[in-house]
């Protein structure tokens, strides 16, 4: 498959630079030097961070060196977390450096969440509302929206909100040609989340018999669960007084299918009622015979599926 865009992102967040056009052999050289600063000085934690980012530098080509890296990144990181300052970006940096050494290191998971750590650095040292926090966030998202659609679409519409609500003296003022980000990134959320409920329903109860809605009146179970709700809630009030759809179709564990009337729609609308205690917050409260989504195995769906098609095909 052909893909339609490509986007890069680049971060800008090294406090130093490399002369342009560095030998490999300079690089290592510089490096070198870097790391025995940094040796030399064990509690300063900027010098760590510089030596580790020199060890990931590009002018080193394959000679990279990840685990040096991540020995003073480790020193930094455990300086900056000992003696906390307000404005002092050392902790965010360095969260930054370990995402690049583990993505680097092909540890894609860890390196998202050194990223992520990253941006809840920043918020905490600069604000939340700072533009180096929102810009960071949006390239970070960036790298997160391929293997981590939720993380990433989540990051590109905090630093877009954010970006919207901070003072004008701290805006990207041209966020909104970034825009395209924010796309992108919902459009693999939705791949993502079809994939996760490829083979879900959802479940109601009726006097205490669990039933699973195989059809409403703009969707049914030949497609994915996501966006069966979309068409309704986009229509207007008089295209919704004008609109005839489907049969709403519901169906037993025992493969009965039953066509729900308008009355009983009405009297059996789905139901979701929950709680959070702090006194138990790790623990919803929820009450037995709400609705639910019920995720199937694909033989399990594919057999309902089956079912259903027979019902259909019998019923035209």
């Amino acid at each position: 498959m052909k893909r339609i865009l490509t986007i890069v992102a680049l971060m800008c967040a090294v406090t130093f630079q490399m002369n342009a056009q560095m030998t490999v052999e300079q690089a290592l050289k510089s490096a070198e030097q870097k790391a025995k600063q940094a040796d030399k000085n064990p509690k300063n934690g900027k010098k760590q961070y510089e030596a580790a980012m020199m060890f990931i530098n590009d002018e080193l080509g394959e000679k990279k060196d990840y685990d040096r890296a991540l020995t003073y990144a480790n020193r930094a990181l455990k300086i900056a977390r000992e003696h906390p300052a307000p404005q002092d970006t050392l902790q965010g940096l360095t969260y930054m450096a370990l995402g690049m050494i583990y993505l680097g290191k092909e540890e894609y998971e860890n390196a998202n969440d050194f990223f992520e750590m990253s941006v809840d650095a920043f918020e905490v040292e600069l604000g939340r509302d700072d533009p180096v926090t929102n810009g960071t966030k949006l390239v970070y998202a960036v790298m997160m929206m391929g293997p981590q659609p939720v993380r990433g679409f989540t990051k590109v519409q905090e630093a877009m909100f954010d970006n919207s609500i901070a003072p004008n003296n701290k805006r990207i003022n041209n966020m909104d040609e970034a825009n395209i980000l924010l796309e992108s990134a919902l459009e693999m959320l939705i791949a993502e989340r079809t994939k996760y409920f490829r083979y879900a329903l959802p479940l109601i109860f009726i006097d205490g018999k669990r039933y699973f809605i195989v059809q409403t009146s703009d969707w049914n179970m030949e497609r994915p669960l996501v966006g069966w709700k979309v068409p309704s809630l986009m229509r207007t009030k008089e295209e919704n007084d004008a609109f005839e759809g489907n049969e709403t179709i519901i169906c037993d564990d025992d493969f009965q299918f039953t066509v729900m009337s308008d009355e009983e729609r009405e009297k059996r609308p789905m139901t979701f009622n929950f709680g959070h205690r702090i006194k138990d917050p790790r623990k919803l409260s929820t009450n037995e015979g709400d609705s639910r989504i019920w995720f199937f195995n694909p033989a399990a769906y594919n057999n309902l599926l089956a079912k259903f098609r027979e019902y259909k095909a019998a019923n035209k």
